[in-house]
């Protein structure tokens, strides 16, 4: 059959899942049924099934150890399944997560006399931090680190550009600070996933007392934004500023205002040119890795103007 010998073709590829959290999707069509895997590679795993017409349908997922290929754990479901499809979750014992050997899984789909197989070996993946002032001057590609297959093409990485990476902040005329200059490049054509995103102030110098502090660090969440593959950041955080004296608060005071700008107290200017600040970016993309970005403060000074943000200034008022 047409389908037998597409499905030999994309199963007699390197498949190579990783665990720790780490994603996985996969999925096969044939005239009758698909056959799709998603899920989170340490915890379980996803199998949806829906055919083209109500149907018998088999699922059979097996683990085996990947050095001596034990059998360690099976699970089968047989269901009629109507057209809408539906999923099932495969929860392996938690004494069998995934060691330096790895772990093979086989998912096999019988309809009638046809069956469709698959198969993968979970690695473990270690938890990698990517420091984009490492990769100035190249690109960040990772290895091994899930699966993903799309139109019959395996994919196991992704790739990453920092080469227009900035790591300097600069102030906005209301004195907040501007992040549009901070962004790097996806340079794959899928969806870009990540857990979580924050921005990082090592407050030595106690600017915002008032804002929310881990081991001495500022931390304010941050919307990760894709644009066409260009990553770039706002702040996700309400906040409350002050408005004479542009104080930080991540609770409403009497005398503050909500606002989604981070500002820069009046006279604190140069104590947090003194800290250094940095956006993580938690488990992004499928490959599931930290972005650390490191950022410095540079704010260009007036020569003339308001205390605050000139080098010189005018104090006094209007002589009678």
């Amino acid at each position: 059959m047409k389908f037998k010998k597409k499905i030999a073709f994309i199963l007699s590829l390197p498949l190579i899942l990783s665990a720790g959290g780490h994603k996985v999707s996969f999925s096969f069509k044939s005239e009758n049924v698909l056959y799709k895997v998603t899920g989170d590679a340490n915890k379980s795993l996803d199998v949806f099934l829906k055919p083209a017409v109500t149907s018998e349908l088999e699922l059979v997922a097996r683990m085996y150890n990947n050095r001596t290929d034990a059998l360690l754990f099976s699970t089968s479901f047989n269901d009629s399944i109507t057209s809408e499809g539906k999923t099932y979750t495969i929860n392996y014992p938690l004494r069998y997560r995934i060691n330096g050997d790895g772990l093979r899984f086989t998912f096999d789909v019988s309809r009638g006399s046809t069956t469709v197989s698959s198969s993968g070996v979970l690695y473990p993946c270690n938890q990698i931090v990517v420091n984009a002032l490492q990769y100035k001057n190249e690109d960040y590609t990772s290895e091994n680190r899930f699966i993903k297959i799309e139109k019959s093409v395996v994919k196991t990485g992704e790739s990453f550009s920092f080469r227009n990476f900035n790591e300097y902040l600069s102030k906005d005329t209301d004195n907040s600070i501007n992040f549009s200059s901070v962004h790097f490049n996806f340079l794959d054509n899928y969806e870009f996933i990540y857990q979580d995103a924050e921005y990082h102030i090592k407050d030595y110098n106690n600017v915002y007392p008032d804002l929310d502090h881990v081991d001495g660090e500022v931390v304010l969440k941050m919307n990760c934004v894709n644009n066409n593959g260009e990553l770039s950041f706002s702040l996700r955080d309400t906040l409350y500023v002050k408005g004479d004296t542009l104080e930080m608060s991540a609770i409403r005071f009497k005398g503050y205002t909500e606002t989604n700008k981070l500002f820069i107290p009046i006279g604190k200017q140069t104590l947090l040119e003194e800290n250094d600040s940095y956006i993580l970016i938690k488990e992004a993309g499928y490959s599931a890795v930290d972005i650390k970005l490191p950022l410095s403060y540079y704010f260009n000074k007036k020569i003339i103007g308001q205390c605050y943000e000139a080098d010189y200034c005018i104090e006094g008022g209007v002589r009678e």
